[in-house]
């Protein structure tokens, strides 16, 4: 199944489930229960979760290979100056398994627990990282953050979600989330925006673009063995 990190409900994702054509199901989570219980910090990943519920591979980054997201956004010679600038850094960062990524996952489904592919319970938490409470108070944070958004306390939220992205610095669906809602264009390139626009206030002390900068784009995706 798929699910689609969101929080401002189904109307959001929807679009996106319906173009894909998808013919399995497709879950919307409107309070990033992924990030909070399997440790989702980036999209897209892929959990795998076996018959009898064990997990053997923790979030991780995975997909067939990656489209060219300029083409649905018009060509880069139709684009404004900043996503132009947000594609050609998206360009740069390292898919470590789009090769391969979807015929491990047919060997699994074919081979199950024999699978070279299935790691034991060690390598699962080994490889899904520390909870802290920091990691707690973070999702805590979005938690509100949202509650407020969906409530039309915008204002209000701001402050939980720049919390959220202070104690969880390394997690991104927090903060696109709370970029992408702050919005400040219209149209198709509202969701890739992420960012100050000219004239208005950017409540954030960073944007998706500042953000890949500074940390670099081989960062955006950690890096994992299959």
């Amino acid at each position: 199944m798929t699910v689609c990190l969101e929080s401002l409900g189904p109307d959001e994702g929807r679009p996106y489930i319906e173009a894909s054509k998808a013919e399995h199901p497709c879950l919307l989570d409107t309070g990033h229960l992924m990030a909070e219980r399997f440790g989702v910090v980036n999209i897209p990943n892929c959990v795998w979760i076996d018959e009898s519920g064990q997990i053997v591979r923790p979030a991780e980054p995975g997909w067939p290979a990656p489209r060219d997201a300029s083409r649905s956004l018009g060509g880069d010679d139709e684009l404004p100056p900043r996503v132009a600038d947000i594609m050609e850094e998206a360009s740069k960062i390292v898919a470590w398994t789009a090769d391969g990524y979807a015929d491990a996952i047919r060997d699994w489904a074919r081979n199950g627990a024999s699978s070279r592919f299935v790691l034991s319970s060690e390598q699962v938490l080994a490889r899904s990282g520390e909870r802290t409470l920091k990691t707690s108070r973070a999702a805590a944070h979005f938690a509100i953050a949202e509650r407020l958004e969906t409530g039309g306390k915008h204002s209000e939220a701001i402050h939980h979600f720049a919390e959220a992205h202070r104690l969880a610095p390394d997690n991104w669906t927090y903060k696109r989330q709370a970029w992408s809602i702050e919005g400040g264009v219209e149209g198709p390139l509202a969701r890739f925006w992420q960012g100050p626009v000219e004239g208005r206030e950017w409540p954030y002390e960073s944007d998706w673009l500042s953000e890949i900068r500074q940390r670099g784009a081989s960062t955006y995706y950690r890096e994992i063995e299959l």
